[in-house]
């Protein structure tokens, strides 16, 4: 009970926990993350570091002001709209969004991520987790969607047509200093995960068509989620006619607009029908799309287009979905933790009663080992030059089996991380949101409900949980002459306890051995359940290990004593400016 009489005039505030929360630096004033940059990037870590410390400075401030004021009601309502017609009637189909969201994307593709000039591939990835602190933004995911058009593309270059490999420069290299966005439609009504049931048409057309080009492919047909719907390239999945490979998947790029055609807002003859209203990621323009007779330039063999959308696009995504929200983790424990030790209740910091401990401890850790995670994976597809195998059968050509299976586990990481992580972020992120009290759901308060709207969306992109644990199993199932299950286990979780390994190898093989998921009887539907339980406890073990790997040991950071640092440093700031 407390003995203070009243008062009308309360002088409650915020203030000192929104000035250390708005003067926290990502990058300088994470000493894990420093870690983790450090361990992986060996002899580039001087250069990495200085790079990381100057972007920091506008990705911390600069950047997450933008992406919260394009959170604002009012700007995300600005998203939804889609203009199909100029006032001269002319059909343009223009997506509008807030002038926020277009100067952070604008800013973001300045950094050139994928122009090998200015980033290699450490460098690129951790400039990259930095971006995604501050969630999607309505700018990560044209991001992503780059990064994969990019990788597909180059695989190829030898052999795309003169048109598309100045489509792959401008994602990659940049014209005049601008990088292209880009973006990947593959779902269609009738399946989102059942990619070769697509049915948009591919047809190669000798005749000139109204927009004078011939002999050229065109695409005709509808695409139902098309995120990044502004992009300026999207890859394309469509089954080619009049050829022995019409029901097999091709892929394609295709131009928003052909050359000379932007600025006059003249489609490539499709149309954008209508933009979905989405539960996240409100700031990105996700459409229905209908293709008529757009021209469009094959990527690889017309046949191979299923393997390489699967294995390289969709892949990159899977990696992008995981590292995304292992970044933005790092924030929500961090801003949730500080917030319980500025906020008191019965005269006590909240963050000192025994529960909140526990889940101050859980979030924590959480966030730690996630990132961890991430960098390990992507270690792996870095070691690789960044260069991924399309599917099994290809893996099999390649003759050194210890290559062969590192491959493969690389494969299966990228699922595993995508599907646990994506199912432990919206519960962890719920949990952080709790510290804040009724705090917790008011959106111009903090970040946190629209990371956390966010990672519902990221939980179904790429594939949803029952979707990838089935082709894991599958895999699994495939390799087993030249890759045992329990092999693959040890090798998975290579350095943890022997014992842990052991019982884990017991698990593993017993789920795998089931030789397939798709019947419905007691048996299958029992292995299902573990199967289902047992994959988050796995890679989570994977986690464990990485973080572990790191002999991280440093002291949490406490709010009293950042909030005392920072004043400091305000004050020096200050003073420079002063005498300046």
């Amino acid at each position: 009970m407390s003995n203070q009489e009243g008062n009308r005039n309360n002088q409650y505030n915020f203030d000192d926990y929104l000035f250390v929360r708005e003067n926290f630096n990502y990058y300088c004033d994470d000493d894990f993350f420093q870690v983790l940059v450090r361990k992986y990037t060996g002899d580039e870590f001087e250069q990495i570091d200085r790079d990381l410390r100057a972007l920091s400075d506008y990705v911390s401030f600069r950047f997450r002001k933008l992406a919260e004021k394009a959170n604002e009601l009012e700007n995300r309502i600005k998203v939804t709209k889609l203009k199909h017609f100029d006032a001269h009637n002319h059909r343009i189909d223009r997506i509008e969004r807030c002038m926020e969201t277009e100067t952070l994307e604008e800013e973001v593709f300045s950094l050139g991520l994928f122009d090998p000039v200015r980033n290699t591939p450490w460098s690129r990835f951790v400039k990259t987790f930095l971006l995604y602190e501050n969630g999607e933004a309505g700018v990560m995911c044209p991001v992503a969607c780059s990064h994969g058009a990019v990788e597909i593309m180059q695989k190829y270059e030898d052999t795309l047509s003169p048109e598309a490999k100045k489509i792959l420069k401008h994602i990659r290299d940049g014209k005049k200093g601008e990088y292209a966005r880009g973006a990947q439609f593959v779902t269609e009504i009738q399946g989102g995960s059942d990619v070769p049931a697509n049915l948009v048409e591919a047809v190669y057309e000798k005749d000139k068509g109204t927009d004078g080009i011939s002999n050229c492919w065109r695409l005709y047909g509808q695409k139902f989620f098309c995120s990044a719907t502004h992009a300026d390239y999207a890859i394309v999945t469509a089954k080619p006619k009049g050829v022995e490979s019409s029901t097999k998947i091709a892929a394609f790029v295709v131009p928003s607009w052909l050359p000379g055609n932007k600025e006059k807002e003249i489609r490539n003859s499709f149309t954008i029908d209508r933009l979905k209203q989405k539960l996240g990621t409100a700031e990105l323009p996700t459409a229905e799309i209908t293709y008529n007779g757009a021209v469009a330039y094959p990527i690889g063999p017309l046949e191979k287009g299923l393997a390489d959308i699967v294995g390289i696009v969709l892949s990159l995504s899977r990696l992008h979905v995981a590292f995304g929200m292992a970044a933005g983790a790092l924030l929500v424990a961090r801003e949730a933790k500080l917030y319980s030790e500025f906020r008191t209740a019965f005269g006590v910091p909240i963050s000192s009663f025994p529960l909140m401990i526990n889940q101050i401890n859980d979030l924590d850790h959480y966030s730690k080992r996630s990132a961890a995670g991430t960098f390990k994976v992507y270690s792996e597809y870095i070691h690789f030059g960044e260069e991924l195998i399309s599917g099994i059968k290809d893996l099999e050509k390649i003759d050194n089996i210890e290559e062969r299976k590192r491959r493969f586990r690389l494969r299966e990481l990228i699922m595993l991380q995508k599907i646990v992580v994506a199912d432990e972020a919206p519960a962890m992120i719920r949990k952080a949101i709790s510290f804040f009290g009724g705090h917790g759901i008011m959106e111009d308060f903090l970040s946190l409900p629209r990371l956390h709207r966010d990672s519902m969306i990221m939980e179904l992109w790429e594939g949803p949980r029952n979707v990838l644990l089935t082709q894991i199993h599958r895999d699994l199932s495939r390799v087993r002459d030249w890759y045992p299950t329990d092999e693959f286990c040890k090798d998975l979780l290579k350095g943890a306890d022997s014992d842990l390994i052991d019982k884990y190898v017991s698990e593993f093989t017993k789920i795998m051995t089931h030789d397939n998921l798709l019947r419905n009887d007691e048996e299958t539907l029992a292995i299902c359940r573990d199967w289902e339980e047992f994959s988050n406890r796995f890679f989570i073990a994977y986690q464990e290990q990485a973080l572990r790997e790191l002999n991280y040991n440093s002291k949490p950071q406490k709010f009293s004593k950042l909030l005392r640092e920072f004043k400091k440093r305000k004050k020096q700031e200050m003073e420079i400016e002063m005498v300046v």
